[in-house]
């Protein structure tokens, strides 16, 4: 999956030269945590919400902060951007490492053509597990040897049932793999029941 299939396109910009007060207005009424901030049709830096709220309250100028500070004053300047058909998984790398909540996206000509946040992420993660599709949830600690999947997408064909969902984690056991399957049937009795026959550590089974 790519950042472009996540991010916003076009997002909602203001210049260095905005208010602080106004880029706060803008993200309240639209329900953004973040805005890129352009001039001249490039990237200087990207505020967040946060940014200003900390600054209103933590401020030297205290109170009349808002009202009297530019952008400029408040905003990230050394931020972080991410290409478009970069793979989501970097996004999701860089947002962690950087302790950041929002990427700029660029085009290969560095123009802005999007943003990502976590919330796009974390909505990316929710699709990737089938969270949003009725079926059985099924839980298995597996051998980590070679055709393991193979084997389980074997035994699903053989009944009939289509995989909606299909995620593999550390397990922290040695040899072996945490594999979470979404299927989209209730019926799954023959299933685990020839999954476990496979030699495969069936956990927990539940309908979502």
């Amino acid at each position: 999956m790519y950042v472009s299939n996540r991010m916003t396109s076009n997002p909602v910009t203001i210049t260095s030269k905005t208010s602080a007060r106004k880029a706060l207005d803008i993200m309240q009424s639209k329900g953004f945590s973040n805005i890129p901030v352009m001039d001249n049709g490039h990237i200087v830096g990207i505020i967040a919400k946060e940014d200003i709220i900390n600054q209103y309250f933590c401020g030297e100028k205290g109170y009349t902060l808002m009202e009297d500070t530019l952008v400029e004053e408040v905003m990230t300047k050394e931020y972080v951007t991410i290409r478009k058909m970069d793979y989501i998984e970097k996004a999701v790398v860089l947002l962690k490492e950087k302790d950041i909540s929002a990427l700029p996206v660029l085009d290969s000509d560095n123009r802005l053509v999007g943003i990502i946040t976590r919330t796009d992420v974390f909505d990316a993660f929710t699709d990737a597990m089938g969270l949003d599709n009725k079926g059985t949830r099924i839980y298995m600690v597996v051998p980590e040897f070679v055709g393991q999947l193979a084997k389980i997408a074997n035994i699903v064909r053989h009944h009939g049932i289509s995989i909606e969902a299909l995620s593999v984690f550390d397990s922290g056991i040695v040899n072996t793999k945490q594999v979470i399957m979404k299927v989209n049937s209730k019926e799954v009795d023959g299933l685990v029941a020839d999954l476990k026959n496979g030699g495969l550590d069936v956990r927990d089974v539940g309908y979502l």
